[in-house]
């Protein structure tokens, strides 16, 4: 999710737009080879293809392709060591305390986060950048020398979920942070929740159904209450449940 942040505070871009494009060359075809032997999410790239910004934020978000944050990145011009700085630098700004990158794609070890640092992230990543919402509510999304591949988010599609990123290591396990789609009366908004670090058999799985039940848990405690201004919605559970 911090890639896609910096991405589009370089490369704003909204929904319609291709954005600028690469020629895919010898060295990124090495990169996508390197994260095909050792494992990581990817999808195909060829020599010599164009491809355009919109085209590998989609891969990116849906289907959690690696290799296209790297082209991203050649499309901006930094080196590794830059986006990177500036992945910590937004962090910071962010007020994600507990956060820390030391790679662009964030599937290091030594990539550290907490659930709150990521429901804060998502939630802003899906406020400033309306391109996110569009995205990643697609339960699938054609990609070039792909074809149709579809959605590792949990449950996308289904009750209501609407995004908004799962991932999968073995040091972090399975995580889901899911953004569902609730209507009170005549307001229909987001919650969300974040599931971290599920271990075991289709730990991915476990992880969004456990953000659903999370998520499901809120809504009891939302509540349509009648002001001298109007109806409105009020949060009566816990107060350290709620982030602003």
């Amino acid at each position: 999710m911090m890639t896609v942040w910096v991405v589009l505070h370089q490369l704003p871009l909204t929904f319609q737009e291709r954005g600028p494009c690469l020629v895919v060359n010898a060295h990124d075809v090495a990169l996508y080879n390197y994260d095909v032997d050792s494992g990581q999410s990817n999808a195909r790239i060829v020599l010599g293809e164009r491809i355009c910004e919109g085209t590998l934020l989609r891969g990116l978000l849906v289907h959690s392709a690696g290799d296209y944050s790297q082209l991203l990145m050649s499309i901006i011009g930094w080196s590794p060591t830059t986006f990177v700085r500036v992945m910590n630098k937004d962090a910071r700004a962010l007020d994600l305390a507990r956060t820390h990158y030391v790679d662009l794609t964030g599937i290091a070890p030594a990539d550290q986060s907490t659930a709150e640092d990521q429901a804060t992230l998502a939630v802003d990543l899906m406020t400033d950048e309306p391109i996110v919402d569009q995205i990643v509510a697609l339960t699938h999304v054609a990609l070039p020398y792909n074809g149709v591949v579809i959605s590792y988010t949990p449950f996308i599609g289904l009750a209501n979920v609407v995004g908004i990123k799962s991932g999968f290591t073995n040091p972090a396990g399975g995580c889901d942070v899911m953004a569902v789609k609730v209507t009170i009366g005549n307001n229909t908004f987001l919650t969300y929740a974040v599931v971290l670090g599920e271990h075991g058999g289709n730990a991915l799985g476990i992880a969004g159904d456990d953000a659903l039940a999370l998520s499901r848990s809120l809504r009891p405690s939302i509540k349509q209450v009648r002001t001298p201004s109007g109806v409105q919605l009020e949060w009566t559970g816990p107060v350290a449940d709620v982030k602003g």
